[in-house]
C-alpha cells in the first residue's frame, strides 16, 4: 500500500472514530452508490445512514459530520462543522478533510482513478474483499463513470442504471445488493432490464430531431417524468458531445422548464455555476465538464 494510501485510510477511521454518529452523502450515480456502499460495509455502518441527495436538493443540504463522496462545494451544498470529502474528478484524486468551507488536511493520489468506487476500493485494499465477479463489476462501474464503456457488462449495466436512475426504490436495492455483495443478484437485474432499451433507443431518434444549434451550442427538451427520455437523454448528450460543441439539455414538466443539464469539452464549467448560482432562483454545480442547473420556480 503507498503512502497516500495509507494516509487516506487513516483520515477515513480517524473520522468515523471521531464522530460516531457520522452520515454518508453520495453523489446517487451509480458510481457514487457502489462507493457509499463498500464504505458503509467496511465501517460496518447500517446502510439507513447512506443518503443520496437529488441535485434540485442541494442548496439546503447542510453537511454535518458526513463522509462526502463526489459532492464538492461547487455543486451547491454547504458544508457545516467537520466534514470529509472523497473525490477523484479534476486533476488530481484527493481524500479531504473540512472545517466548514475550510480545507485543513488534504492526501492527493499521484494516480489516475476513473471511479471514485475504484479510489476507495483501493484505499480500503486487505479490509474489503471482491471475488471475480465482484472485481469484473467495479471494472464495468470504472468504465461507466470515465465514459469509455467498452465491455459488454459496462454496456449491459449502463442501460440498467439509465433505466432506472430516477427510482428510489432501485437505488435502496442496488445499495442493499453491493453492501451484501449480493453480485449474481446485481448481474440477474442487470440482464432482466435489458429488454426495455428498445423503448429508449426510440426516444433518442426522437430526441435527436428536436436538436437546435445556436452559435457553438446544441440544445434539446426532454420530459422528466418520462423515465425512457431521461435515459435517452443521457445517451443523446454524450454523441452530442463528440462534435465539440456545448450541449444544453432542458428537463421539462408539463412544458416548463424545471432543470438542465450542461456539457462541454471546451471550457471549465465551474465558473459558469457560479455566475449562475448569483441568481437566487437558481441552483447549479457539477464538474468541469457536465453538470447540472435547478430551477427553484417555474420560468414564464
Amino acid at each position: 500500500m503507498g503512502f497516500e494510501h495509507e494516509e487516506g485510510r487513516n483520515i477515513l477511521f480517524r473520522f468515523a472514530e471521531d464522530y460516531p454518529e457520522y452520515t454518508i452523502l453520495s453523489d446517487p450515480d451509480i458510481d457514487g452508490i457502489f462507493a457509499a456502499s463498500i464504505i458503509a460495509r467496511t465501517f460496518n455502518a447500517d446502510v439507513s445512514r447512506i443518503q443520496y441527495p437529488k441535485p434540485s436538493e442541494m442548496d439546503s443540504i447542510r453537511a454535518s459530520k458526513s463522509i462526502l463522496i463526489e459532492l464538492p462545494l461547487s455543486k451547491g451544498l454547504t458544508y457545516v462543522d467537520n466534514n470529509v470529502l472523497i473525490d477523484h474528478h479534476g486533476t488530481t484524486p484527493f481524500i479531504a478533510l473540512y472545517n466548514g468551507s475550510r480545507k485543513t488536511r488534504e492526501v492527493l493520489f499521484n494516480s489516475g482513478f476513473r471511479s471514485v468506487s475504484k479510489l476507495v476500493f483501493e484505499v480500503l485494499e486487505g479490509l474489503i474483499i471482491f471475488d471475480e465477479k465482484g472485481n469484473k463489476i467495479l471494472e464495468a462501474i470504472d468504465e461507466i463513470d470515465s465514459g469509455e464503456i467498452e465491455s459488454e457488462l459496462a454496456i449491459k449495466m449502463n442501460k440498467a442504471f439509465l433505466l432506472n436512475s430516477m427510482r428510489e426504490d432501485r437505488r435502496k436495492e442496488l445499495t442493499h445488493m453491493i453492501y451484501e455483495m449480493e453480485w449474481d443478484s446485481i448481474l440477474e437485474w442487470v440482464e432482466n432490464e435489458q429488454g426495455k432499451w428498445g423503448l429508449v433507443e426510440s426516444r433518442v431518434e426522437k430526441l435527436r430531431e428536436s436538436v437546435k444549434k445556436t452559435g457553438g451550442m446544441l440544445y434539446f427538451t426532454y420530459d422528466v417524468t418520462d423515465q425512457f427520455e431521461a435515459a435517452a437523454r443521457r445517451i443523446l448528450m454524450f454523441k452530442l458531445e463528440e462534435s465539440e460543441h456545448i450541449v444544453l439539455c432542458i428537463g421539462l414538466i408539463k412544458g416548463r422548464p424545471v432543470s438542465a443539464t450542461i456539457a462541454t469539452r471546451s471550457f471549465d464549467l465551474n465558473r459558469f455555476y457560479v455566475e449562475l448560482r448569483k441568481n437566487e432562483n437558481v441552483n447549479a454545480g457539477g464538474r468541469a465538464n457536465i453538470g447540472g442547473i435547478q430551477f427553484k420556480q417555474d420560468i414564464r
